[in-house]
């Protein structure tokens, strides 16, 4: 049992080691947020606002959101205090880490039928030590909710290859979870299916077409149905009116396959995948896996779709390690395949051998785990926009004048967002707002905006009202030694054990929290730069309605008027005006930035035929 929970935990841990998202992330995080927070509320949730590039499914952030959810009432029925959203993040990514975890114990059962016992145990210390498939099998990526599915597929073809009955069942499963998986969230599982189906067909003839055709042709029909019919809804599809059904993952085909937009992005070599990513993503079990590919008509059998799947990704110039991600398993099955035959041989025939197996297998896994854990610790100095959000509420927790401040509104910057400052990490706090927008263009509409806090990667944009109380260290390079300077450092380890590594890893400040200081003081003065004629009044206020009045006689609609009563911070306005101009009633006008006076004030000055001649001036 241990075993199979082995990877699971591995999951669990490096989620909780580094809770945060990025901006791959963001859109299945952010629905799940949306999903527990808001339920049918759609204009509430966060797609409205920032559509993104191409829409993505629902389906996938309703199932985690709505189980999260449930699981979050149980905690609380129990009065276990969830006490913030990052911790109702956790449990969606450990929710998505769960899932992938009962596919990979699919996987690892077909692998013992097919290549035995040890291979199986195998299979899940190699996976253990492998960074990007532990790190990023919580992470809410399209291809990671892809991923039970697509395992489990795979699951069912490995079955079927040792099958002695019900052949055609595991296949018939095997092609229903991986048209729902290429349909509903990444079109390259069903491009995996038709390579596996050819080969079935063609080669192996295990399959006949009227089969393929059937099972697939009416697991796309009900997919289909199900997202168009959900997506359509929730992106606000008016098909009434004549709007046209979505179907987000062929628009993302459509994008990415037929106009070829994701080469915006960088694009990489044919030989990239084979040469760049796959040693980084498997480390020990690559070469374990291209040797068993060698030796063994089994490992062929299971690899040569996923090579042929890879060579035909490599002809798209744009090239990421996620679009190869559901041929890792396999490919650990093949280095597992030969390590459990290698220990299978020689476990019957000599210990010596046997042990010196177990001893070259440990280390190369140990090797692998380090090289992992090196690489967990670099990622999670990758994510500062969510350390800096945390940093922000745990400062405005220990600062008391946060306490007597009625409304904080803070700014996140596109980098902030990019990095980890997802809704879950936003306090559900009565007198704070979260803001994302990106259309500010000078320092002066962030002070119009009435933001008290400022998250950005440019301190030096704003205003000096905005004074730094925090800044967020983050990676900035990983830079491989020269072999000079790593020869000379190492004279040096015992005294900086750290030198041992063949890298530099460069910190540097990455984000600045800033504070307005005066918040209301600030906004007045801003308004009164921006207006030449300004009233602040009170919408109940006698005095103010005569002022109105006597102003709609030479500017009407020429004059901006801020009625304090209404604003949250009415108190601390008034504060500032009386700091400003010295006067504790409403109204107050002002000219120019100059402090007018009252209603009695426009009145004597109307009656002495001057009002015309201060206002008139400054509104033409």
């Amino acid at each position: 049992m241990l075993i199979k929970l082995l990877v699971f935990l591995f999951i669990t841990l490096y989620c909780l080691l580094c809770p945060y998202t990025k901006v791959e992330e963001s859109f299945n995080i952010q629905a799940a947020h949306d999903v527990m927070h808001h339920g049918g509320n759609i204009n509430a949730y966060d797609h409205v606002e920032f559509p993104g590039v191409v829409p993505r499914s629902f389906l996938g952030s309703i199932i985690l959101g709505s189980i999260a959810q449930a699981i979050v009432t149980i905690l609380r029925w129990i009065h276990f205090d969830i006490k913030d959203g990052i911790t109702e993040q956790l449990i969606v990514r450990v929710l998505l880490g769960a899932l992938v975890s009962l596919a990979l114990i699919r996987i690892q059962v077909a692998i013992k039928r097919l290549f035995g016992y040890p291979a199986s145990v195998a299979f899940v210390l190699l996976t253990c030590c492998q960074f990007h498939f532990i790190f990023w099998s919580s992470r809410t990526l399209p291809n990671t909710i892809a991923l039970p599915l697509v395992l489990s597929g795979l699951s069912h073809w490995m079955e079927s290859l040792v099958a002695t009955a019900g052949r055609e069942t595991q296949l018939r499963d095997m092609i229903r979870d991986l048209v729902i998986a290429g349909i509903l969230f990444r079109f390259e599982a069903g491009i995996l299916l038709v390579i596996i189906l050819g080969m079935e067909w063609l080669v192996y003839r295990t399959l006949s077409f009227k089969f393929m055709f059937v099972h697939t042709v009416s697991s796309v029909l009900v997919s289909l149905i199900l997202t168009v019919s959900v997506d359509s809804y929730f992106w606000q599809r008016d098909i009434i009116n004549g709007e046209l059904p979505l179907w987000p993952e062929g628009m993302v085909f459509y994008f990415n396959a037929i106009l070829n937009k994701s080469s915006e992005w960088g694009t990489l070599p044919f030989y990239a995948y084979f040469v760049l990513f796959l040693p980084r993503l498997l480390l020990i079990s690559y070469p374990l896996a291209c040797i068993a590919f060698i030796r063994d008509g089994r490992v062929r059998r299971i690899m040569s779709p996923m090579l042929i799947y890879i060579c035909l990704f490599s002809l798209v110039p744009h090239k990421e390690w996620r679009f190869i991600i559901y041929t890792i398993p396999i490919f650990t099955a093949a280095a597992a395949a030969l390590l459990g035959n290698v220990f299978s041989v020689y476990y019957q025939t000599s210990r010596i051998k046997t042990l010196l197996v177990i001893l070259v297998a440990g280390g190369g896994i140990l090797v692998s785990l380090g090289c992992s854990l090196f690489m967990l610790w670099i990622s999670i100095q990758n994510y500062p926009g969510g350390h800096a959000l945390h940093r922000l509420h745990e400062i405005a927790n220990s600062d008391v004048s946060y306490g007597q401040q009625p409304q904080v509104s803070v700014h996140m910057d596109v980098s902030t967002a990019m990095t980890g400052a997802s809704r879950f990490g936003q306090v559900a706090h009565p007198g704070w707002s979260y803001h994302k927008n990106e259309s500010h263009t000078t320092p002066d509409d962030y002070i119009e905006a009435e933001y008290t806090h400022l998250i950005t990667s440019d301190p030096g944009f704003h205003h000096q009202e905005f004074q730094l109380v925090d800044q967020t260290f983050g990676l900035e390079a990983v830079k491989l030694k020269s072999p000079k300077v790593y020869l000379d450092q190492l004279q040096h380890f015992v005294h900086n054990p750290h030198v041992l590594l063949p890298v530099d890893i460069i910190i540097q400040p990455k984000l600045y929290t800033l504070k307005l200081m005066n918040p209301q003081t600030t906004w007045i003065q801003y308004t009164l730069r921006k207006y030449p004629v300004v009233l602040y009044s009170k919408t109940y206020c006698p005095f103010c309605k005569r002022a109105k009045q006597i102003l709609d006689k030479y500017c009407k609609n020429n004059y901006f008027i801020v009625e304090v009563d209404q604003r949250e911070d009415s108190l601390a306005m008034k504060q500032a005006l009386i700091g400003l101009s010295g006067r504790h009633t409403f109204p107050n006008l002002f000219v120019n930035g100059q402090s007018i006076g009252g209603s009695d004030e426009l009145v004597r000055l109307e009656k002495l035929g001057k009002l015309s001649e201060i206002i008139l001036p400054c509104i033409h």
